[in-house]
């Protein structure tokens, strides 16, 4: 049994080592063309798209001042996967826990964070979060049972991309028109609301991959091209290490998964999203279901072809249990603040 003492000292300790994290959202339209075929309207924040990613600790509390500026739309915010024990209020759905912020309105949330984990947060006003407004929540944890053992963590976002605004989309989607209920079909997969993405890595180092599925409809099969993954954490949940060549990540589910990178820097590797075509009723031909992106060991080396298809016979772990036109350039990850070393 803990003793009162004890249970004391760490309340004081949590307290003496959380902050306030505030965060200054002005909710706009911008413009982007993330595959590089279509550029298209999409919400952003502080006139930037992608928006912001938002982190935290454990035991922070999190001031989220929102300002909707988008003159035609009223929006909100949620913070997919936090409970909100004691904060519901602050936990975004219109029409359920609160109302939407109308334009020109203002709306501050506040509660304090107690999960560790990778989550992720976007507008739950209706047919938004697809446009544009949603992005990583990463909640470190000081005690975590994996703390040092990686060097560096990662954050990876997965979505599905629409050429059309999905308010527009809805309307034939939700309808007598579709008895069915087929999903309208993605133009394209984005990694980090990009593509061509690069994620330069040190050979003989440890890696932390945060994974989000923040798309609308489509599940995605995730692998590294030679490279074993080990499965750590689903959905804001510590899990034993669990070994995978390959995942498969829902929409709106996260998984966090160890990496370990070679000794020899001679050679760069693809990692890849596909998306699931199972998921949708017809499937264009036109429709490239992969993105691709690099590890990169050599900035100076080719990088390798991307797989045309999904591998036929992979070794697939679901985290639940334990060539598309592509812009010209290619886009850097930002390696997220280690929290092991």
């Amino acid at each position: 049994m803990i003793s009162l003492p004890s249970i004391i000292l760490l309340c004081f300790g949590m307290l003496a080592r959380a902050a306030t994290v505030t965060y200054d959202f002005n909710i706009t339209w911008v413009t982007a063309n993330p595959d590089g075929v279509f550029p298209r309207p999409v919400m952003g924040i502080n006139g930037q798209w992608p928006i912001p990613y938002m982190t935290a600790t454990v035991g922070d509390r999190i001031v989220v001042n929102v300002l909707n500026q988008l003159g035609n739309a009223s929006t909100s915010l949620h913070f997919h996967g936090l409970y909100m024990n004691g904060t519901n209020d602050m936990d975004g759905p219109v029409g359920v826990t609160q109302c939407a912020i109308p334009p020109g309105s203002m709306f501050t949330y506040n509660f304090t964070v107690y999960q560790p984990g990778t989550y992720w947060y976007h507008s739950h006003q209706p047919a938004q979060y697809p446009d544009g407004l949603r992005g990583p929540l990463i909640i470190t944890d000081p005690d975590s049972p994996y703390k040092g053992k990686y060097d560096e963590e990662i954050v990876l976002t997965i979505s599905d991309w629409y050429h059309e605004q999905f308010a527009d989309m809805l309307k034939t989607f939700v309808s007598v028109v579709n008895p069915t209920g087929a999903e309208p079909v993605p133009e394209a997969a984005l990694f980090n609301d990009t593509q061509n993405l690069t994620t330069p890595v040190e050979p003989g180092k440890t890696y932390m991959f945060r994974i989000i599925n923040m798309g609308a409809f489509a599940g995605q099969y995730f692998w590294i091209e030679d490279h074993a993954m080990q499965i750590v954490e689903v959905d804001g949940i510590y899990t034993e290490e669990a070994a995978a060549d390959m995942i498969y990540i829902t929409a709106a589910q996260r998984c966090s998964v160890l990496v370990t990178t070679k000794n020899d820097t001679t050679t760069n590797f693809a990692y890849v999203a596909s998306m699931d075509e199972d998921l949708f009723d017809k499937v264009p031909e036109s429709l490239n279901p992969n993105v691709t992106g690099w590890l990169v060991y050599d900035s100076t080396a080719n990088l390798p072809n991307p797989p045309s298809s999904t591998p036929s016979t992979p070794s697939t772990t679901s985290p639940s249990s334990p060539q598309t036109e592509s812009p010209s350039s290619q886009t850097q990850t930002t390696p997220f603040p280690s929290q092991s070393s």
